[in-house]
């Protein structure tokens, strides 16, 4: 990855992730929404090429891209009401970041199954980073690793309310989220960085 991406990363992450309570449960369906809505949204670009004039190309992506999203927050209603209500608004986020809509609205001549294969290593890299952010949340933020239920979430608890580390519980507030993510983007700016010297290194 270059170091202009993570630039998109950065504001993705703060759109896509702080929306979300912090919980593992919530961040497994975010991650199968975004995978959803990267594979698909290609193939509606694809499709927009084909049948409709250049400038409606974006409207009819976006269209398609949020009615997605509203069948799919159909299916998670009848499966589990309360999940859809505590995700709320944030079904819709994938839809509108710039991650997503900077793959599917630059113009490409690419084969279809290149930019899915583009997007799809693009999607992994970031998915990566929000099941780790989740996970961090919900273990050490609330005590547990919790999965999606009809009833909500199904919860394993891993610390005890007595053994709790309670300076750790700042992680299940936004503000703890916040600092998580800085931290987080921090780290991938210098991982990033040193990558680049080193390739710069073997140039010279």
């Amino acid at each position: 990855m270059k170091k202009n991406e993570l630039y998109i990363y950065i504001p993705l992450s703060f759109a896509l992730l702080l929306p979300v309570p912090g919980r593992f449960a919530y961040g497994l369906i975010m991650i199968f929404l975004l995978y959803l809505m990267s594979v698909c949204g290609i193939l509606f670009k694809k499709f927009a090429v084909k049948f409709f004039n250049a400038e409606l190309h974006n409207v009819i992506v976006t269209i398609m891209l949020v009615s997605l999203c509203i069948l799919v927050r159909q299916f998670v209603i009848i499966f589990s009401p309360l999940t859809a209500f505590v995700l709320g608004i944030a079904f819709f986020m994938p839809a509108f970041t710039s991650f997503i809509l900077g793959n599917l609205y630059s113009p490409s001549s690419l084969p279809v199954l290149f930019e899915l294969k583009n997007v799809l290593v693009k999607c992994s890299f970031f998915c990566a980073f929000a099941l780790v952010f989740f996970f961090i949340r919900d273990v050490f933020g609330y005590g547990t690793i919790s999965f999606p239920s009809a009833n909500g979430i199904f919860e394993i608890q891993i610390f005890s309310v007595e053994n709790k580390i309670l300076p750790f519980s700042f992680l299940a507030s936004i503000p703890g989220a916040v600092v998580l993510l800085l931290l987080f983007n921090v780290l991938f700016f210098k991982i990033i960085s040193a990558f680049e010297i080193i390739e710069t290194s073997r140039v010279d």
